[in-house]
């Protein structure tokens, strides 16, 4: 069983990515849970997900401690994310890649792509891949 903080603020795609990791997750016989918690006010606030992953039942959805945690505001995390693709607007896709290898689910582009609308989809999709290398 993993326990994942996901942090963030307004914008950068907390939800989004939480909501796609934990439906591929879903799809590949994890159980999950997610919770997301953000302000109720338009790109300001913080933006947090945390996600329950285990491939028995989850008894504890509630993530006092994580076993991963990430910070899409933490500058020197942007810049790992960024060195392995360099648009910031899809800093939460690399991390969607990471936390899928961290995993080991292999997923094709199509798997993936029924969660995203149609805008920006190759990009997305560029993105979770260089997060998976």
């Amino acid at each position: 069983m993993k326990r994942i903080k996901i942090e963030g603020s307004a914008g950068q795609g907390v939800k989004f990515l939480s909501s796609i990791l934990a439906c591929i997750l879903k799809d590949k016989g994890y159980e999950i849970t997610l919770m997301n918690e953000y302000s109720p006010l338009v790109r300001a606030g913080a933006s947090n997900a945390y996600l329950v992953i285990s491939k028995e039942k989850i008894g504890n959805p509630i993530v006092e401690k994580a076993d991963l945690q990430f910070n899409l505001n933490d500058k020197g995390f942007q810049d790992k994310l960024a060195k392995r693709y360099p648009n910031k607007k899809f800093m939460a896709m690399v991390l969607l890649g990471i936390l899928l290898k961290e995993f080991n689910v292999k997923v094709t582009g199509e798997e993936v792509k029924k969660y995203f609308g149609k805008k920006f989809s190759e990009e997305n999709l560029a993105a979770i891949r260089s997060g998976l290398k």
